[in-house]
């Protein structure tokens, strides 16, 4: 099947799934010859509808002089009852799996996608096919741990019992012992285990495969019933977290306003347009070294308007690099 025959069928399907009143083939022809902006003869939507009908539940009803297309709500899928997006977020599930790397748990889930998949009816097994060898998912993972490991780390959480873990901290390239209380695991990229750390006394985090040794203890703990995780991450800015609050505010010129605020918009907990054009972006975070690299690669585009402790670190770096380079 070309990418442009498929194109085509995907707008055709979801238009028939999103209509309670269903479509004439000259609907049809008429919303995809305003979306895709092609020269398409009716002739090629009643062939692709007698296609579709092959492999997908679309009925039809006489109405007046005209035949309505319909899709029927759901079919079954093995013992499940699927509609056409949920297939659909199938082969993306399949597809952002295979994007994050070796890992137990996502090879366990590509598996699990593969065998819905397998369950199909042929023609829809076909069907979808061609949709995978023309679909990507780009969300960079790496090598991950065992799952025996995440294991360990989700019983202890179940159970409220302290993890004595060995760990190397990058940053400091030094290897620690510490007993843990483990909150949370969450998946950036990378397996990271939220705890409150006894050494520390505090909330910390671990990358997963920084964790070179990690064993269970008898001992129980109770979570601290103030933390919460969605409010603990709200000010971060990629990964790191730490418990400042800064009160960031940038200024982006209005050559570069367009493209932060598609890039980067939905991080940012207020733009403000500008009468000049430019951008006011406004985001509280807890550290600062991550949106300062954020601000660096933004060069002349971005001006620190707060805080000062940002502004400092932009001011000085540019500095040691203007010497680096014998401008001054």
């Amino acid at each position: 099947m070309s990418i442009n025959a498929l194109v085509r069928q995907q707008f055709m399907l979801r238009a028939l799934a999103g209509s309670k009143n269903g479509r004439s083939a000259e609907d049809l022809h008429r919303e995809l010859v305003k979306s895709l902006m092609e020269d398409i003869s009716l002739r090629t939507i009643y062939r692709d509808i007698d296609v579709l009908s092959k492999i997908f539940p679309i009925t039809e009803e006489q109405r007046g002089q005209k035949i309505y297309y319909m899709m029927l709500d759901n079919f079954k899928l093995e013992e499940i009852q699927c509609s056409f997006d949920e297939l659909m977020a199938v082969v993306f599930i399949n597809r952002l799996l295979e994007s994050l790397g070796h890992d137990p748990v996502t090879e366990a889930g590509i598996k699990l996608t593969d065998r819905l998949i397998s369950g199909l009816p042929e023609p829809q097994r076909l069907y979808l096919k061609d949709i995978y060898q023309n679909f990507r998912v780009e969300f960079p993972g790496s090598e991950g741990r065992g799952a025996q490991i995440i294991q360990l780390f989700a019983d202890a959480i179940r159970l409220q019992k302290a993890v004595r873990i060995h760990y190397h901290a990058f940053g400091a390239n030094e290897n620690s012992e510490r007993i843990i209380h483990p909150y949370t695991i969450y998946f950036r990229q990378q397996y990271y285990i939220v705890a409150w750390c006894t050494s520390r006394n505090s909330i910390r985090e671990f990358r997963l495969d920084r964790i070179e040794a990690a064993e269970m203890l008898e001992t129980l703990f109770e979570p601290d019933p103030s933390f919460n995780y969605e409010e603990y991450s709200k000010r971060c800015w990629n990964a790191l977290k730490g418990e400042e609050d800064y009160q960031v505010v940038l200024r982006f010129s209005p050559g570069a306003s367009g493209f932060v605020k598609e890039y980067k918009g939905n991080k940012a907990d207020l733009l403000k347009d500008l009468p000049d054009g430019s951008l006011e972006f406004h985001k509280s975070v807890s550290m600062l070294d991550e949106i300062f690299a954020w601000v660096l690669s933004m060069g002349s585009e971005a001006e620190v308007v707060a805080p000062e402790e940002l502004k400092s670190m932009v001011t000085e770096t540019i500095r040691e690099q203007a010497k680096n380079l014998g401008l001054i």
